[in-house]
Formats: C-alpha cells, sequence, structure tokens
C-alpha cells in the first residue's frame, strides 16, 4: 500500500543540533486571517464550544477549529466560502455561458424546424442569413464550451492536488492551472502520466476519467461549424412578391396598326431556346375511336424576356399572352383521291376531303422520298407531309370553338391540315403501281391510280393502292384551335426552380434527343402513369370563369366593332400566306421529315422544307408512342413561343405585373449534425454537472482565479529548496534535478493540517522505492513527526 508523507519547511537548528518541526503556512488573501491573529482574538474560549454555525465558513472560530483538533462537526467542511471558491468571474462566466449555449441551440433547432409559413424564417432564409446565422451560433457555441472547459480544468487541477494524483514533476503546472489555463489538453497529459505510475490507478481512475471527457467534448464542439453546416443544403425557397410595370402587349393604333417587326416564316428558324409557359389544361374525354384530341389547352407567354427571371418564377399575376392550342385530328372523308409519281422520285396525294362542318375542300400534298442514312441503315422515319387547307369559320358549325372568341363572330380562326404519310413502299414499288404522271416534271393532276382497298385505324384513314398492302398512303385531318388573346392570369410553377428544356446530342444515333423538349410540352415517358405541371417545369394557370377578354383584359374592336384577339403577323397560319406571296393556298405541303428540296416538280406544287429541329421533335415524338394531334399542338406552341419572345421588346403598352421570384437559399435540409451537436453539448453538461458535484464535496483548499494562493500552497519544503536554484533554469533543467533526486515517479498533492501552519505538502510513494523522501537522517525524522502529528482533514480515505 502506497505510504503518504508530510513535509515541512527547513529550519535553523536548535541548540541540541536536531532541526525543529516546522510546518508550512497557509498565504491567504486578506479576508484569511493569519494564525497569530486567530490565536490572539480566540483566547479564552474553549475549544470544546461547538462552532457557531451562522458564522461564515472562514470566520475565525471554524477555522481555528479545523486547525487546532477538528472538533467540528465535518472535519472536511471546506475553508472558503461557496463564492470564494470560485470567484465572480468564474460564476458569472458559467452562468452566462451556459444561458448562451441553451439559447443558442434553441435558436439553432428553430432554424432546423421552421420553414416559409414561419415569417421570422423566411425573411432570415430569403435573405440568405441562416448561413451565416449559423456559423455566428458555433461561434458562441464555441466559446462557451471553451471558457466553460478552462474553468472545468481549474476544478479538476484542484481536485487532483487535493487527492494526491499529481507527479512532482507537474507539481507548478497543475497548481498554477487552478488560476489560469488554456484548457484541459495539458492537464489531461499531465494526469495521464501521474496515472501511469499511480499504483491505485483504477481506484483513482474518475478524476483522469472527467478530464479525458472534458477534453474530448471541447475538442467535438471544435467542429461545431462544420457539423452543422453539413447539414445545409442548397434549396429554392419563395422570395417576396414584387410589383412592377413592364410592357405586356401590343396596342393597336386609330389606323390599326401595331409596331410589328416582320421577320419572316417561323416554319424555317431554329428555335433559339424553348420558353416556359403557363398552361391550363383539360382531358378530353369520350372521344370516338376514329379521333384524337389533346383535349382543352390553353397556353400563356410571360412578358418576361430573361431565361433566368423565367427559370426562377414561382407565381405570375398579370397580363400575358394566351393561344389556344387544341388539336383534334379525325379519320378523313376522301374523294378522287388519287396517287401521282414523279421520277424525282416523288409520291403526290390529290383529291378532295369533307370538313367537319359538311363542305369539301380540294387538296394535293407533294411527298419527296425521304434521304436515306448515309450509314446505310434503314430510316425509322415517317416520310409525313401536312397540306394546309385554310381556316374554318367561327360559328357553332366549327369542328372545334375556341375558347378565346365569342362564337358568333363571322370571322374565320384555327387551321385545317391534311396530314398524310407514306407508310409502306419504296420508291420502285410505287413507280411500278403509278408509273409517271406526265414525265418527269408534268403538270400535277394527270391521271394517277385511285387506291385499291380502304382501311381505317384511329384517326387513320389508309389508302392500300395494291391488294398485298405494299404500297400504302394514310391520311388524317387535323383542326387546331389555333387563336390569341391577352388575358389577365395567375399562373403558379411551384416552389421549385426550373431549367429551360434544350436537345441534347447522342453521340450513338448522331442527332439530336428531344426528350427534355417532350417532356415540357407534356409528353408522357414510356412506363410512367402522368406528369404534373410541375414536373414538365411548366406553370398552371388558375382557372377563370370565362376564357373571353373581360375587364383587366385586352381587346382591340374589329372593322366589324366587335371584341377580337390580337393575331401575330408571323404565327403559322400567316406562314402558308407568305409563302405563297398570294392568298392562303391549297397546293403547298410541309415536309415533316428528312426530305430532300424539289423545288421543280410539278407546276403550281409549292414545298415548305421546317427546321430540321421541327422535324427532328416531331419524328421524335411520334416515334415516342405520341399522336398525330399531339406533335401538331406540340410544333405550334414552339411557333407560337418564337413569334411572342422575337416581338416582345416591340410591345407598347405597360401594364403592373406581380411575380414572386424562387430564390436559392442554404437551408437545413438533414438533422444527423444538429443531433450530434446536441448530443456532445448535453455530454459537456454532464461532464460539468459531475465536475461541479466533485469539486463541491471533496475540495478544501482549492480556489479559482487566485494566483498567489495557488503558489502559495506548494511553495514548502522540497519544493521551496527547488525555486531557489530555479530563478535561471528552464523547466528540463528543474525536472532533472528532480530525476536525480529520485523523485521522478512521487505523487503530490497539497491538504489542510491541524498545526500553526495550514497547508502541507503529501506525497504517496510508490512501492518501488522510487520517489522516497530524502535520504538525510533529519529529514526522515520530520516525516515520522509530521506522521504522528498530522490530521487527516480533507484527504482521501485511501491516503490514510
Amino acid at each position: 500500500m502506497a505510504t503518504v508523507t508530510t513535509t515541512a519547511e527547513n529550519s535553523p537548528e536548535s541548540s541540541d543540533g536536531e532541526p525543529d518541526v516546522v510546518h508550512d503556512s497557509l498565504h491567504h488573501s486578506s479576508s484569511i486571517p493569519s494564525f497569530h491573529d486567530l490565536q490572539t482574538a480566540t483566547e479564552g474560549r474553549k475549544l470544546s464550544e461547538p462552532v457557531n454555525q451562522t458564522e461564515p465558513s472562514h470566520s475565525f472560530d471554524h477555522l481555528q477549529t479545523l486547525l487546532e483538533g477538528g472538533k467540528s462537526q465535518n472535519p472536511d467542511e471546506p475553508v472558503f466560502s461557496l463564492y470564494d471558491r470560485f470567484g465572480w468571474f468564474a460564476t458569472t462566466t458559467l452562468i452566462v455561458t451556459t444561458l448562451l449555449t441553451l439559447a443558442a441551440m434553441g435558436f439553432l433547432w428553430f432554424l432546423w424546424a421552421a420553414d416559409q409559413r414561419n415569417k421570422t424564417w423566411h425573411s432570415m432564409a430569403a435573405r440568405n442569413w441562416i448561413t451565416r446565422a449559423v456559423t455566428l451560433t458555433s461561434v458562441a457555441i464555441r466559446t462557451s464550451i471553451s471558457l466553460q472547459a478552462t474553468i472545468g480544468t481549474s476544478l479538476l487541477a484542484g481536485l487532483a492536488l487535493e487527492n494526491t494524483q499529481v507527479l512532482m514533476l507537474n507539481l507548478a503546472s497543475v497548481s498554477m492551472m487552478r488560476n489560469a489555463n488554456a484548457g484541459p489538453n495539458m492537464l489531461l497529459w499531465l494526469m495521464f502520466k501521474a496515472f501511469s505510475k499511480d499504483t491505485e490507478r483504477w481506484r483513482r481512475s474518475l478524476l483522469p476519467m472527467m478530464v479525458l471527457l472534458l477534453a474530448t467534448v471541447s475538442l467535438l464542439t471544435e467542429f461545431t461549424s462544420t457539423v452543422l453546416l453539413s447539414d445545409l443544403k442548397q434549396t429554392t425557397l419563395p422570395g417576396h412578391t414584387v410589383s412592377s410595370t413592364t410592357a405586356t402587349n401590343f396596342v393597336y393604333d386609330t389606323n390599326g396598326t401595331i409596331p410589328f417587326l416582320s421577320r419572316g416564316t417561323v416554319w424555317t428558324k431554329k428555335p433559339p431556346f424553348y420558353p416556359t409557359f403557363a398552361e391550363y389544361h383539360e382531358d378530353s374525354t369520350d372521344n370516338p375511336a376514329d379521333t384524337v384530341d389533346t383535349g382543352p389547352t390553353l397556353r400563356g407567354f410571360l412578358p418576361i424576356e430573361s431565361q433566368q427571371q423565367r427559370s426562377m418564377l414561382r407565381d405570375f399575376s398579370g397580363r400575358a399572352t394566351m393561344i389556344d392550342s387544341r388539336v383534334r385530328c379525325i379519320r378523313p372523308q376522301l374523294a378522287l383521291e388519287k396517287g401521282h409519281y414523279a421520277a424525282e422520285p416523288v409520291l403526290g396525294l390529290s383529291g378532295q376531303v369533307t370538313t367537319a362542318t359538311g363542305e369539301t375542300s380540294d387538296f394535293s400534298c407533294v411527298l419527296p422520298f425521304s434521304v436515306p442514312p448515309q450509314d446505310g441503315t434503314v430510316s425509322n422515319e415517317w416520310q409525313i407531309g401536312m397540306s394546309y387547307l385554310g381556316q374554318f369559320p367561327n360559328s357553332s358549325f366549327a369542328p372545334l370553338q375556341s375558347e378565346l372568341r365569342q362564337i358568333t363572330s363571322n370571322s374565320s380562326y384555327g387551321m385545317v391540315f391534311l396530314v398524310v404519310n407514306v407508310t409502306a413502299g419504296s420508291p420502285n414499288e410505287w413507280r411500278q403501281v403509278l408509273g409517271t404522271d406526265g414525265g418527269e416534271y408534268g403538270t400535277f393532276g394527270g391521271t394517277g391510280a385511285q387506291p385499291k382497298a380502304y382501311r381505317g385505324h384511329g384517326e387513320w384513314a389508309d389508302l392500300l393502292f395494291t391488294t398485298n398492302e405494299s404500297t400504302v398512303m394514310s391520311a388524317s385531318l387535323c383542326y387546331a384551335s389555333y387563336d390569341s388573346a391577352v388575358l389577365n392570369i395567375t399562373a403558379l410553377g411551384g416552389d421549385t426552380n426550373r431549367t429551360e428544356p434544350f436537345p441534347i446530342y447522342d453521340v450513338h444515333s448522331q442527332s439530336y434527343d428531344y426528350t427534355m423538349v417532350r417532356r415540357q410540352l407534356g409528353q408522357i415517358p414510356f412506363g410512367a402513369q402522368s406528369l404534373t405541371a410541375e414536373d414538365r417545369g411548366v406553370f398552371s394557370i388558375s382557372k377563370r370563369d370565362s376564357w373571353l377578354p373581360g375587364p383587366g383584359d385586352y381587346a382591340r374592336s374589329s372593322w366589324l366593332s366587335e371584341p377580337v384577339t390580337l393575331d401575330f403577323d408571323d404565327d403559322p397560319a400567316d406562314t402558308f400566306e407568305y409563302v405563297t406571296a398570294t392568298s392562303v393556298s391549297h397546293n403547298i405541303t410541309a415536309y415533316i421529315y428528312n426530305a430532300p428540296s424539289t423545288p421543280n416538280v410539278w407546276e403550281g406544287q409549292l414545298r415548305l422544307n421546317p427546321d430540321p429541329s421541327v422535324t427532328a421533335l416531331f419524328q421524335q415524338i411520334l416515334q415516342g408512342n405520341g399522336n398525330i394531334a399531339f406533335a401538331l399542338q406540340s410544333i405550334l406552341t414552339i411557333f407560337a413561343g418564337m413569334t411572342y419572345y422575337d416581338q416582345l421588346q416591340r410591345f407598347n403598352s405597360p401594364n403592373k405585373i406581380r411575380t414572386t421570384p424562387i430564390i436559392l437559399v442554404n437551408r437545413p435540409r438533414s438533422v444527423r449534425g444538429i443531433v450530434a451537436v446536441t448530443t456532445v453539448l448535453g455530454i459537456h453538461f454532464i461532464v460539468m454537472s459531475v465536475i461541479l458535484h466533485l469539486f463541491l464535496s471533496r475540495a478544501v483548499l482549492s480556489t479559482l482565479g487566485n494566483a498567489w494562493q495557488t503558489l502559495a500552497q506548494i511553495v514548502r519544503g522540497d519544493v521551496l529548496k527547488l525555486i531557489k536554484t530555479a530563478a535561471l533554469a528552464t523547466d528540463k533543467t528543474v525536472e532533472d534535478k528532480m530525476k536525480q533526486e529520485r523523485w521522478k515517479n512521487r505523487l503530490v498533492g497539497v491538504r489542510l493540517c491541524r498545526h500553526p501552519e495550514s497547508v502541507e505538502l503529501v506525497y504517496r510513494d510508490s512501492p518501488s522505492g522510487l520517489g522516497k523522501m530524502m535520504k538525510n537522517a533529519p529529514y526522515r525524522r520530520r516525516r515520522l513527526i509530521g506522521r504522528k502529528q498530522s490530521h487527516r482533514v480533507g484527504l482521501p480515505k485511501s491516503a490514510h
């Protein structure tokens, strides 16, 4: 078992040559009187009288009782009052930092738990203050924990000294830590060294464990900011609604003109972008088997030129240009139909078609055979052409009623197309069946050849020119209720920013993929059940009671003095008139496939080769399980958007609009970080509570923030000898001297004693014999005398 010994400062020898036993004195602050004063003040008082419990813990009588025999009811009671043991700085720091840490954690949990429904949270997030708030709060937490850790280190240093768990080599360092320190890391190292030399280490492992926990928690809190910021992810959030004034549409002057800038047909232009639009849509139900219908579809273009602003727009309220983009395709009723062939090679189909209003219209459609792929593969393109038949009257007998126009109007609107596809047959097969019609470049409408049989499937009427179905043409009649109006709408886009689509080049097919564009237009991909407006990246328009122009909308009077809507001069319908340079012609075909340019095939027959991006999109819609009505609706929407944004800077009608932007913010999207920080702080408070409890219940001599006291309590005996030679020495020199004296493994502490001097050093020697007291006889005698006379006030039981 370890031996506990005490030391006394060397004094002048007595007349018989032996040194006197003089114990070390406790140098208190002014509030602690000297022993001489205590003795004078207490003369004549019987030591057996009980101590007045109402007096301060450091009163004369109480301290006298502790020093002269321990007659107190509690011999381990601290010498100092609670306030003196901690001091105002440590007390204030513990209270303030605890409250600050709890408030900081409450604030952080508010940032993690709240959302845009909380105005305070939304205001912070909209200004992108959450990252700053987390960083500053983390600084406050780290600072608070660091301050508490220094106080905890001082408390543990005092406990270690009073429990003789400090190596003699580190006595000065540990004692001074009670006054000032830089945290628990150094104390952890010093106590680890003492722990490794302590033969009773496992019985005395509580303090080293508390130092380890305090150091670990202090280290972990240094990463508070990093851990918390790992929970933040960049996401979108609705900003504050903004009112502004912008030009939203054209206004016709008294002469019926607008500042429109004509740039030619949109069919032959490459779309510069595919703008986000707003949409109101209803599904079409109860369609006949020979009909496909997109359903009522109104699409609006917003007067916002910047693509970035459109992508970061949550909602819009104000005037927008609307188009009625509904398309219905039915199986046509044909008459006098004949197939034609020219040696280019080019196919042709002529005849009459009966429209839904009972009217007949002549048509002629020219279809050059597509250019075969250069790599020798077989093209899977639909060899499809659209022959424009004109507009249909705005009456109750029209096949589609425009949602944007009064049905009582006598004006016409919309578009009618006869769509023809070469379903089967090679150029040689068609030549054998049809022969040449008037030579290589003859007059269209010659003899030709009539179909041998007819067959219907869906919206298509198949014309079989051979009984074995080797040469087949298919036709479908499509109505587009294409019309426009400037209406006051409310469009909602959701809380997620959107990226306007664009075609992506496919290396394998060496062509552009329009999947993103088709998705925006509403084509459901394979395997999906449906797409929401937010999935597509478009705005949803709130339903109105009427889509006719009314109060708050814009309408002008036509020459018949009735409200009509705004038309674009370069819209798809006008394109055909632009190409012919005369009135609308029935002898023009738009090739919606990779067709060669054939300007000289058949006199009077005109062709239109749309931009390859238009044909590629059209073909991919059909090959992606889309129908002809949806494909036609899609390209008409793209044409309308191109015209709208091409003329946007020419608009001359300023109006107020309200927009709510989507802002990119860093906000909490996970709780792992904050849960980890909360757990670490909880452990820290538990550790600090245990340390405070140990200090209050076991420490007797130690106080915080008293530099002279921490020095005076150890400057005695052997330490005093070392100090006399250490004025110009380094710590290493002093430690080397201790090792020479074989104090290397000696454990030392301080305790309160009963003799005229109040504090003495206490040693615990290891069984190895290392660290025994100096081997001079007078010193051994003093140790024995001190052992006989010492009173174990405040010393742990293991030291007795």
